[in-house]
């Protein structure tokens, strides 16, 4: 965690206000200073809500949350991947995520993918659910992550 001091200023409370009100920070004393939740913490939590509500559904979809933070999201996680198997072992080794598959199969699902995102195409499916599926994967982590909780 992060430990953050805001000035007792009306703007300073305004900002403790907004990042608690957005799952970003938790008041840790009564003179505003907060506690920021680092983006491992937040990628873990996130993972864990997909992983809850059943929008991960195959053990591969955990690729396209890759391809998203690699093409240029990197701004909004601070997060970026150099290979595939660098990312299998950030889930399950750092995260602790269960459920993802090996590095050959993310790393022939992650080939699959083309384009860039929201326009994604996939060589190895032509049905449209499916693209529009994966597609949604990456929505909702984008959802979960950017709110927080």
């Amino acid at each position: 965690m992060i430990h953050l001091r805001l000035p007792e200023t009306k703007e300073g409370k305004a900002m403790a206000e907004a990042l608690q009100l957005n799952g970003l920070a938790e008041v840790v004393e009564s003179d505003s200073s907060l506690q920021l939740a680092s983006v491992d913490e937040r990628m873990k939590h996130t993972l864990q809500c997909l992983e809850e509500e059943k929008t991960l559904v195959h053990g591969y979809d955990y690729v396209w949350i890759m391809r998203y933070i690699n093409e240029e999201h990197i701004k909004a996680t601070g997060l970026f991947f150099c290979s595939v198997k660098s990312y299998r072992d950030y889930l399950t080794i750092y995260l602790g995520s269960v459920g993802v598959v090996g590095v050959s199969t993310l790393s022939q699902y992650y080939s699959y993918g083309e384009g860039r995102f929201p326009e994604w195409t996939f060589t190895d499916t032509k049905d449209a659910t499916e693209r529009l599926r994966r597609v949604n994967v990456v929505r909702r982590f984008a959802a979960v992550f950017v709110r927080g909780w």
